[in-house]
């Protein structure tokens, strides 16, 4: 995320102080997540030796020619997108667990077993 911000903006220096603060809470949020036990999505279970759908095919030529074309925005976007999307998953987890029944005690499940 940091190689993006950098990328995003060109290499010139931060002039105004809210802009300098936004990427400083950026860069904090991001290196939490990079050091906390979230799940992200890893790409590993694409298997690129069967068939692909043509829609699939055409998406990623449009992403590679967006990232060629416009890469500034886009790489930006796509680890902006990245990142938020572990927090959403991460977020839908904790919600989901909430609204179940609590675990058994450990009593409870010796007794059972």
């Amino acid at each position: 995320m940091i190689a993006a911000v950098v990328h995003f903006a060109a290499g010139d220096p931060i002039t105004s102080w809210y802009t300098a603060l936004t990427w400083l809470l950026m860069v904090a949020a991001v290196a939490y997540l990079m050091v906390s036990t979230w799940r992200f999505y890893s790409f590993k279970d694409i298997d690129f030796g069967s068939r692909h759908p043509f829609r699939l095919i055409l998406f990623l030529a449009a992403l590679f020619a967006s990232i060629y074309y416009f890469s500034r925005p886009v790489l930006f976007g796509v680890a902006l997108l990245y990142m938020l999307s572990g927090v959403f998953w991460r977020l839908q987890w904790v919600f989901r667990r909430r609204s179940g029944p609590p675990p058994p005690t450990y009593k409870e499940a010796s007794l059972t077993s």
